[in-house]
């Protein structure tokens, strides 16, 4: 189905995506990040430090979390020629080394500012396995 700026509307419900954050998906993402904190791929280091964000557990890159959010809004809108004018999120809570994160996003508003400028503003989420909020943000996307 393609996408068009007239035809999509305030509350459309973008499809969710799921994914499940084991060491060795944070490790890879270190690799692209060039991330290397122990925070993130230092098990035993992160034990002898849960003072810090997530206890005793490792914990997922914020970007990583921020990408998870991002992945809803293209694979929803990109194969119709949809852009990310902006993106930005707050972080609530750490995701921690095995937890899974849903991500979503609703459609929040429509600016009409004329063709090839007309834009949508986005609700972005992205929460656990146990259901709680670990960032949510906006987003503005131009579509055609």
């Amino acid at each position: 189905m393609s996408l068009s700026f007239e035809t999509v509307e305030c509350e459309t419900q973008l499809p969710e995506i799921t994914r499940h954050c084991d060491q060795e998906v944070i490790d890879r993402y270190a690799v692209a990040s060039l991330d290397y904190h122990p925070i993130h791929i230092n098990p035993e280091w992160k034990k002898r430090h849960p003072n810090l964000p997530g206890g005793k557990a490792t914990i997922v890159h914020g970007q990583m979390t921020m990408g998870f959010m991002a992945t809803v809004i293209t694979d929803w809108s990109y194969a119709s020629g949809g852009k990310i004018r902006k993106l930005q999120a707050k972080y609530f809570r750490a995701v921690k080394v095995n937890d899974t994160v849903t991500a979503g996003a609703k459609v929040k508003e429509k600016h009409f500012h004329g063709p090839g400028k007309d834009y949508l503003v986005l609700e972005i989420f992205a929460r656990n396995q146990d259901g709680e909020a670990v960032a949510a943000g906006t987003a503005e996307l131009l579509l055609p």
